[in-house]
């Protein structure tokens, strides 16, 4: 059981740090929500061999939400998007996730990069269904306008370049 979470820490690590960063967007709260994770999950109860990569995702989940609390923002009050921006060593398109306002960024990580329900969002983040849907198209909102940007359209192009076949 430990074998296979801590195996699964080490086959997933980069996959899990990344999880950690998108939901923190700070470095120093991702490798706090990772190591936590970790420890975490040598106290769990056996889970299936099978489960144990979604369980640590899960886990992961689990603590950026209790370092971070993400609340449904009121649209009267400032959003809470980050206030110095991303590195820029990182993609556009990373940038942009990480810029999104906290609750937009982690509906969005735990919805369409981690393929979880509406209802299982709002259950895990403490709101209702609708704050969810409606927070996933504030932030696919936002980040369709960042792929507009000159910057986002350039790396795409770049990275395409670097990903065609030579022949």
């Amino acid at each position: 059981m430990k074998a296979d979470f801590c195996r699964t820490f080490k086959q997933d690590m980069k996959r899990l740090y990344l999880l950690s960063f998108l939901l923190t967007a700070e470095r120093q709260s991702a490798e706090q929500c990772f190591a936590s994770s970790l420890g975490d999950c040598m106290d769990l109860r056996p889970v299936f061999k099978e489960w144990t990569s979604s369980w640590t995702r899960r886990v992961v989940l689990q603590n950026a939400i209790r370092i971070l609390e993400p609340v449904v923002s009121n649209e009267d009050e400032p959003s809470d998007v980050n206030l110095k921006s991303p590195d820029s060593r990182l993609s556009p398109v990373l940038r942009s996730v990480l810029q999104l306002p906290t609750f937009e960024r982690f509906v969005f990580v735990m919805s369409v990069l981690e393929g979880y329900s509406d209802h299982e969002c709002s259950l895990l983040l403490k709101s209702t269904p609708r704050d969810v849907v409606v927070a996933k198209a504030a932030a696919l909102k936002h980040l369709a306008a960042s792929a507009r940007s000159k910057d986002f359209l350039q790396a795409s192009s770049h990275a395409r370049q670097q990903l065609a076949p030579t022949a």
